[in-house]
Formats: C-alpha cells, structure tokens, sequence
C-alpha cells in the first residue's frame, strides 16, 4: 500500500518517518503501508508531462505506480479544483492537516504527525477511495479522530466549494484555479470521473 508525503511535508520529517517505518513498533501500527515522497514522482523540466508549480503531473505518475493515498502538507491543495479531482479521480485516501499547522515549526509539525500517526494509519487503511481527512491540531489525551473534510462530486466541480473552515478572503478566493482548467479541461476532468465511476459500478 504506497502512502506519498507530498513536497509540502518538510522533506527531513518524510525521512524521518520513511526510516521509522522500518522499527518493530511502527511497522505494527502502519502495517503493509510503504512510505515515499512525491518528489520519487515528479517531472523534471523537458519532461513531456511536466508542468510548473502543478502537482497533478506526480499524482498522475503515483496513481499510475499504484499509489493509494497521499499526506498532504500543502494546506490549500483541497481548495485548488485541478489537484483536488485529480485526487479524487486516482481514488486516493488523502490526508490533510488544519490551516495553522503551515506556520508551525519543524518540531512541532513532527510531534503533532507522531502523536497522530496511528489514527493517520489505521484511517489509510480502512477509509474509502477517494476521501479527504484531515488531523485536528490538537493532542486528545485518548482517542481522537480524523475530521472528515471530504466532498461530494458537485462540490468536487466548484471553483468555491463549501467548506467549514473560515471564509477566505477577496485575494485568496481568486478565479486562478478557474483559469487554470480552461480550454475544455474541466469538462475532460468531469468525464474522466465519470467513467472510473461507471467502471467501478460494472466491477
């Protein structure tokens, strides 16, 4: 089962991880699961698919490698409508973490992902394709559970989805992310969703 840490988690808290995963005590909670990063993924410049400042190009080459899931830093990636189908459409288990943990340090951002990481697994292992979570920037002294932050198809389509998150403001609710599906390319993504659906119906 391949879990990628994209190019917005610190690449020394991947590594950390990756070699953590190869302890007793990790490997009995994270199971099967292999861990990389998306940089394993990404195109190089004169590479035919790729594209600047674009993580759909590695999602597409992941999705392609048999990824199954992604852990995401990049606090705004479920708010750009290009990457959020193209999660949505390779069917991976995407988790996520709340706004703030962006500003917080190297550390911090570690401690939060140990304290987490059992919940972060066993959610990897047994979510459903094609969902959204994300780890609440807490430290429940027991328990605690993943927020489902995931969305319907619809919402999947819309430039401003609804979410429960604070209103944006003017400038970050832009119509870049519009502009950047034109040419038909919403429409093509669309399609796409639809017939991986329909082929998972005949399945």
């Amino acid at each position: 089962m391949k879990v990628a840490f994209d190019e917005h988690v610190p690449s020394a808290l991947a590594k950390v991880f990756i070699a953590l995963a190869k302890e007793r005590a990790i490997r009995r909670v994270s199971g099967d699961i292999t861990l990389e990063r998306a940089s394993d993924y990404a195109p190089k410049i004169g590479d035919n698919d790729y594209v600047r400042k674009n993580d759909v190009p590695w999602l597409d080459r992941f999705g392609a490698a048999g990824g199954h899931a992604v852990i995401s830093g990049d606090t705004k990636m479920r708010h750009r409508v290009h990457e959020r189908l193209a999660l949505y459409q390779h069917g991976f288990v995407v988790i996520f973490f709340e706004p703030q943990w962006g500003s917080w340090t190297f550390f911090r951002k570690t401690a939060l992902m140990v304290h987490w990481w059992e919940a972060i697994c066993d959610r990897i292992k047994r979510a459903e394709r094609a969902t959204f979570w994300a780890v609440p920037s807490a430290w429940p002294q027991r328990g605690g559970e993943l927020r489902n932050v995931s969305l319907g198809l619809a919402q999947l389509l819309k430039d401003k989805p609804r979410t429960s998150e604070i209103p944006r403001t003017r400038r970050q609710r832009s119509s870049r992310p519009a502009a950047e599906l034109k040419n038909g390319q919403q429409a093509r993504l669309f399609d796409r969703v639809e017939q991986r659906n329909a082929r998972n119906k005949e399945g």
